[in-house]
């Protein structure tokens, strides 16, 4: 059944919460959730190595092709299988996959200056809840195809926004970040658009906090549920899974 599916974005940063996480997908086993990763951390990890120029506009990574086989290789090689290896080893028949794999969501150029970073767009949920119907739990790579086998680089929160439409499901945003934070350090527990605006405007949230604060409410606005903004240290992460639990601030519109 879609309407107890749960969509979980990891960050990269969330990636190296191996027991936070370990112990999310042991309560798991079972349930309907889907898995979207980023993985900026270890992209620059490998562009260091490997003495490659690292370009980013409006906090996007500017994609030419000729890097996107060292893109892919860190987001679709070393994050996804490492996760999808912790997800295994916890109980849960993960498969990893990249974002457009069984016509899920479509892709296209986000825009010429940015090289290979696409847009995507839901387009069918048939594989996806294939998988969870045969009780597989996708562990999907920010990387996507288009109809002529162009590679793109993927916003990981666009693809979570766009599964959560896919399969009319809430998402979580899970970092190293416990949510939205007052101006005394206290966590804000549920926040309108209204009031996030505000809370800009006076500066009470700056920084990465906003950007990943717009993004919560586009998504928001997406696919009509709420999204939470919350760590992978909070203790009540893997009851998500079981009861949609409230986790860290809720974007609610």
């Amino acid at each position: 059944m879609t309407e107890n599916t749960v969509v979980i974005k990891l960050s990269g940063k969330a990636l190296d919460g191996h027991r936070e996480l370990g112990e999310l997908f042991s309560a798991a086993r079972s349930s309907r959730i889907v898995v979207v990763h980023g993985g900026g951390v270890e992209v620059d990890a490998l562009f260091k190595d490997l003495n490659l120029k690292v370009e980013k506009k409006n906090g996007l990574r500017v994609s030419p092709k000729e890097q996107m086989p060292y893109i892919s290789a860190a987001l679709c090689g070393m994050c996804n299988k490492k996760l999808q290896a912790l997800a295994i080893k916890n109980g849960l028949k993960a498969i990893g996959m990249i974002a457009s794999d069984g016509n899920s969501l479509g892709v296209e150029q986000l825009s010429a200056d940015l090289g290979m970073v696409g847009k995507v767009s839901p387009v069918s949920a048939d594989y996806i809840n294939m998988l969870l119907d045969g009780g597989y739990t996708p562990v999907i790579a920010s990387v996507a195809l288009d109809s002529e086998g162009q590679m793109y680089n993927v916003n990981a929160d666009d693809v979570a926004s766009a599964i959560g439409l896919l399969l009319s499901a809430p998402v979580y945003f899970i970092s190293d970040v416990p949510g939205v934070l007052d101006k005394e350090g206290k966590l804000i527990p549920s926040l309108n658009e209204a009031q996030l605006n505000s809370l800009i405007e006076d500066g009470t949230i700056s920084g990465g906090m906003q950007v990943k604060v717009k993004s919560a409410v586009e998504t928001a606005k997406f696919i009509g549920k709420p999204v939470y903004i919350a760590s992978f240290k909070d203790p009540l992460l893997k009851e998500i899974v079981s009861s949609r639990h409230r986790l860290g601030t809720a974007i609610e519109l």
